[in-house]
């Protein structure tokens, strides 16, 4: 099977979401390709001799949270051992500098995500989950799923999004739109085969294939209105961007020059935004055990839905197949995850 579009988010409307008051000079966590979590960790496959320096790099650059700050509390000391490893990706077009990471309730996450890595090491799965599912909340009841990190903060949204997917979360990452932009820069562009031709913030996209810098793939995966199928056609212009990326990240001139791959991790982890267990120690440890994992084998999926639909109190949401969740929690907690992409319903992926 293909690689299939995953969908971050369904609606803009903001007005509908349940929120505390805002606080002033907090920023909104918005859309991102926060894949880019992936990337770092096969860009580093294949250097040998500089895994480990490029990994203390990224150590020092990027910018620690707690246990506390993510999990609301200490990281348990029972944490499972196999069934694979779960990463919440989340990010933020605002600067990260500015938003109160310890107390971010009124915020929204647009874009969540949870990549699994297998324990054997082989294909890595990606999982979007739309910000507008509808889903229960703890002590809120039945809430858009973006509405946890509103309500109660990273705690809150963590521990939603492990209900979610029924097992544990292992670490917790979220990177700004600038560490994307310097990431795409720092490669020298990254080629990408656009399925239409539009013009958007001045840049034009030719149908095939176009060679964007920073600028140019962030309007290249944002963009909606330019299609008649909107945040679909989006989300398969993201996933152009993030396969194109990726083959130029493992790519035999990349992973030939130690010098470029240290300057990719310099310049982008300053943005990023990590658990104190993404160190360099599991980064290194993490990019051996994947050492044979190829662009072709990160597979992306969207969690299940049941189409859209209305609350009670009218707001636009996204319902969840309940059933085919099930399935999708048993596969987290078995590490069979690429056997559910492989065999489930295509309306499902």
């Amino acid at each position: 099977m293909t690689d299939n579009s995953s969908i971050d988010d369904l609606f803009d409307s903001q007005d509908e979401q349940p929120q505390r008051p805002r606080r002033k000079k907090k920023k909104v966590w918005r859309k991102v390709l926060v894949i880019v979590l992936v990337i770092v960790i096969l860009g580093v496959l294949g250097i040998g001799l500089y895994l480990w320096n490029v990994g203390r790099s990224f150590d020092n650059n990027a910018n620690k949270l707690t246990d506390e700050q993510i999990f609301g509390t200490q990281r348990p000391d029972d944490r499972k051992e196999d069934g694979g490893t779960n990463i919440l990706l989340l990010g933020s077009d605002e600067p990260m500098d500015q938003v109160d990471v310890n107390d971010s309730r009124g915020l929204r996450s647009d874009t969540i995500m949870v990549m699994h890595l297998p324990e054997d090491g082989s294909k890595v799965q990606v999982m979007s989950i739309p910000r507008d599912s509808w889903v229960d909340i703890e002590g809120h009841g039945k809430a858009k799923i973006n509405a946890a990190l509103s309500y109660g903060g990273l705690p809150l949204a963590v521990s939603t999004v492990s209900d979610f997917i029924g097992t544990d979360l292992d670490h917790v990452a979220i990177i700004d739109f600038e560490g994307f932009k310097a990431l795409t820069d720092s490669l020298g562009g990254v080629s990408v085969n656009s399925e239409q031709s539009f013009e958007k913030n001045g840049f034009t996209f030719a149908k095939g294939e176009n060679v964007l810098d920073g600028d140019e793939a962030l309007t290249f995966v944002r963009e909606r209105k330019s299609f008649k199928d909107g945040d679909f056609q989006r989300a398969r212009n993201q996933q152009a961007f993030i396969k194109g990326l990726t083959s130029e990240i493992i790519s035999a001139d990349t992973l030939s020059n130690p010098m470029k791959i240290q300057n990719m991790v310099e310049d982008f982890s300053p943005y990023m935004y990590v658990d104190s267990g993404l160190d360099a120690q599991y980064i290194s440890a993490t990019a051996f055990g994947m050492r044979d994992v190829r662009p072709g084998d990160i597979q992306f999926f969207t969690s299940p839905t049941a189409g859209v639909g209305t609350s009670s109190d009218g707001q636009s949401i996204v319902n969840v197949d309940e059933e085919e969740l099930k399935k999708v929690q048993d596969a987290y907690k078995n590490d069979t995850l690429e056997d559910y992409v492989q065999n489930a319903p295509e309306s499902h992926l």
